[in-house]
């Protein structure tokens, strides 16, 4: 095979034919000299007419033309920075880390206290009421009951009947 030559291309254009021709020569030999296919005589018949078909594809067969490449040079991509990336090329990043007081080694037992009251801006805030304990599990679960008790479910009216008259009347219409 040639230097750049493709496997897929060998495949489908010289062993797959010669495969085909061969193992047709193999059972036309079987077939005509009355034997199995497996026989000595089949298969070196085959083996045969694959080796032929395949050289004559290989030396015969279509020119595999190279496609030159030309050599050029790679000019420097250039871009434009936005303002964060500005800002964050000038920061001190492991001097933020550090000020923020986050270290690399940490010890195993070490819980996360939270201790900073957030105080909220809006008295109606669902954001920072979402953090503050406002009641309890047996008052939330009796809330919920006083829901559910309130507002029975209710269930949508049967319309089978309706269903199975239109498509009836539509299978009529059909006919």
């Amino acid at each position: 095979m040639g230097e750049r030559e493709n496997i897929g291309w060998s495949l489908a254009f010289e062993l797959a034919p010669a495969a085909i021709f061969g193992s047709a020569v193999a059972f036309a030999a079987g077939t005509f000299g009355g034997q199995s296919i497996v026989a000595v005589t089949p298969v070196a018949a085959g083996a045969g007419a694959f080796g032929a078909t395949w050289l004559f594809l290989r030396k015969f067969g279509g020119e595999r033309r190279g496609f030159p490449i030309s050599q050029f040079e790679q000019a420097p991509a250039e871009y434009e920075q936005s303002s964060v990336a500005e800002l964050l090329e000038q920061a001190d990043v492991v001097g933020i880390v550090e000020r923020l007081g986050a270290t690399e080694e940490k010890a195993p037992g070490e819980e996360l206290v939270l201790d900073e009251v957030v105080e909220p801006e809006v008295p109606d805030s669902r954001v920072v009421q979402l953090f503050q304990p406002a009641e309890t599990a047996g008052e939330m679960r009796e809330r919920i009951e006083t829901h559910l008790r309130g507002n029975p479910r209710r269930t949508p009216p049967d319309a089978t009947q309706e269903l199975h008259d239109a498509l009836a009347a539509l299978r009529r219409s059909l006919r």
